[in-house]
């Protein structure tokens, strides 16, 4: 049994060689490349800077857990609050302070945050610089969690002792977040601790930390990621091989198992969100690299997959379509992921983004590669995801993105069919993404249907079922996608054929059909100046109570039968809606929330009752 049980011991075992997010072989190259390459330097200077703060700042930690990032929205306007003091938390739009509960514990996280970043800092900084200062205050705060972290109470996001909640912080996932910095940091430090220290941080901290994350068990989720690298960490780092046996190889929940069933055979994240995707390559790779350092490579084709789906589904600009819940980040901005990625699988694209990115952080500094290619960062062709079921038409500066496919769990919206526009370096057809998940905005307008670009059956939420792909062809620079969501709604068909031209114009269809009479709402919105063809006329009244119809403001309506047209300018970019004629047709204008509530977006409703309709537009782009 010994020996048995004697490799994973020395697996999970710290060495003075090893230090999970680094070793020392890594530690003397990145000591080269900052005196060599000026963006090394840089990150180098900044983290030294970040260290030299955090020990020349008083040692704060609180008495107490923190909570929900989530909650730290004004109630009547959905924008994030701005700290004014610790107890007092402000409105920028209309100025009401909140003070008390939950509000005070979100500035607590952010102590605590502080804290877990001061430690992987001072670690890594003493590693690299040699002052013991910087050591010793890594290790004062290491200490002063162990002493305190069992006292914290255990509480969620709602304040009860409940499974899922967490001590530093009210989550299972912020709790994870916090644990892996703080891992780094020890691991840097452990050998400068006495034998006593060590086996209270090892037993009060980390073990105790990985026993509350273990008890909530989640399947395949992002969330699930953040757990098992910070349990794994855990594991390593107090030499309990059965933590990081479990991070990794749990059939259900295990590293290889979110590898394996959470990524699409596309490559994306299987919430379909691209935020959320990569909030998901944040989570894995620490797990990544502490196995990689211990001898274990989990560097899999397939994981690889994850770093191709941004650039597959980049806009022209970088920018993500912005599907589901968390809109996601420009491409551009995301070289700290692909420098690990470029390291380990030396793919050109990846370090295309390396290229383009500052280099001035910690995975640049340890990993990164000193000369990476300069290749093109937005693919030029259009793509198309199957399997995930998002489809990019690419034209020039141009370009239309799809979301017809699944559905994307607990993050998906209402949207099937839902277009996404952009043309001459703007962003056109909006999705409005998501806010802060506390406030009631999010469900009553992010998460309903009328606030994506698609069409919705008589004011109602699409049902959260996956659509289809019925078409897709790519031919003398034009790309036609075209896709159905039958089981939005019980009873009707709706189906949407789009056209990208080598042009950059959009030829769109929506077709809507059911045995009996429905109201076809067609909705698009642009932040931009709108006009119109039509003469409005001021609509009394709101468009209705629920699913999103509250929320569109300053209304004005007009009928026709003819051809028409609706014409956003959104700066120098001009786009232009053609409307080929249908009868009974009301075309509704109004405003509503953008990706930042406190924004009025222009959206108009193309609104007719009918068995059978197409919406049939052209968009033109100038």
């Amino acid at each position: 049994m010994l020996a048995i049980l004697l490799p994973l011991l020395l697996l999970a075992q710290g060495t003075p060689e090893n230090y999970l997010l680094v070793d020392s072989a890594e530690l003397e190259a990145a000591k080269a490349k900052a005196a060599q390459f000026p963006w090394a330097r840089t990150a180098m200077i900044e983290l030294i800077g970040r260290a030299e703060k955090a020990v020349n700042t008083p040692l704060e930690v609180p008495d107490r857990g923190g909570q929900w990032g989530h909650w730290y929205s004004c109630k009547l306007d959905g924008v994030r609050l701005r700290t004014i003091s610790p107890t007092e938390h402000r409105c920028p739009v209309c100025g009401k302070t909140y003070s008390g509960e939950p509000y005070d514990a979100v500035v607590i996280s952010s102590v605590h945050s502080r804290n877990g970043a001061a430690i992987r800092d001072c670690g890594l900084a003493y590693r690299l610089s040699g002052r013991q200062e910087f050591a010793a205050r890594a290790a004062e705060l290491l200490k002063a969690y162990a002493a305190r972290y069992q006292t914290y109470a255990l509480h969620n996001i709602n304040g009860e002792a409940k499974v899922g909640g967490g001590r530093i912080m009210a989550q299972t996932l912020d709790e994870s977040v916090w644990l892996i910095p703080v891992a780094w940091g020890y691991a840097l430090v452990r050998e400068t601790l006495s034998e006593a220290d060590r086996g209270q941080i090892e037993q009060d901290l980390f073990v105790a930390a990985a026993d509350v994350i273990r008890q909530h068990q989640m399947g395949i989720h992002n969330i699930q990621c953040w757990k098992n690298s910070a349990v794994g960490l855990a594991g390593y780092v107090s030499g309990r091989a059965d933590l990081v046996r479990e991070a990794i190889d749990d059939p259900v929940r295990g590293f290889k198992a979110q590898i394996a069933k959470g990524i699409t055979a596309d490559g994306l994240w299987h919430e379909g969100s691209l935020g959320y995707h990569v909030y998901t390559m944040s989570a894995t790779w620490p797990l990544a690299e502490a196995a990689r350092h211990r001898g274990l490579d989990l560097y899999s084709p397939q994981y690889g997959t994850m770093w191709d789906a941004p650039l597959a589904l980049a806009l022209p600009n970088g920018d993500a379509p912005g599907f589901n819940d968390n809109a996601g980040a420009n491409v551009g901005t995301l070289g700290s992921l692909y420098e690990v990625a470029f390291a380990r699988w030396k793919t050109p694209a990846y370090g295309g983004v390396v290229a383009r990115s500052a280099r001035d952080d910690i995975n640049a500094l340890l990993y990164g590669v000193p000369e990476v290619p300069r290749v093109p960062l937005i693919p030029t062709t259009s793509a198309l995801l199957k399997d995930a079921g998002y489809a990019l038409l690419r034209a020039g500066t141009n370009a239309a993105a799809m979301r017809f496919g699944m559905q994307g769990g607990g993050h998906g919206h209402p949207d099937k069919l839902n277009l996404v526009t952009f043309g001459k370096g703007t962003l056109l057809g909006l999705d409005p993404g998501s806010i802060n998940y506390g406030v009631p905005l999010h469900g009553e307008w992010y998460r309903s249907t009328i606030a994506h670009n698609t069409v919705c059956v008589d004011q109602q939420l699409q049902a959260a079922k996956d659509g289809k792909l019925e078409d897709w062809q790519t031919h003398g620079g034009a790309t036609t996608i075209a896709a159905s969501a039958n089981q939005a709604y019980p009873g009707v068909r709706l189906k949407r054929t789009v056209t990208l031209s080598p042009q950059g114009v959009i030829e769109d269809q929506f077709e809507c059909a059911s045995a009996a009479a429905h109201v076809y709402d067609w909705a698009f919105h642009v932040a931009g100046t709108l006009d119109s063809s039509l003469t409005f006329a001021d609509r009394t009244g709101t468009l209705g109570g629920t699913n999103g119809y509250q929320h569109i403001k300053e209304l004005a309506s007009a009928q026709t039968s003819e051809p028409f047209w609706m014409r956003w300018q959104a700066g120098d970019t001009t786009l232009t809606l053609y409307f080929k004629a249908a009868p009974d047709t009301e075309v509704i204008r109004g405003v509503a929330p953008g990706r930042n509530p406190a924004d009025k977006v222009p959206v108009v409703i193309v609104r007719r009752k009918a068995q059978t309709t197409t919406f049939d537009v052209r968009h033109e782009i100038k």
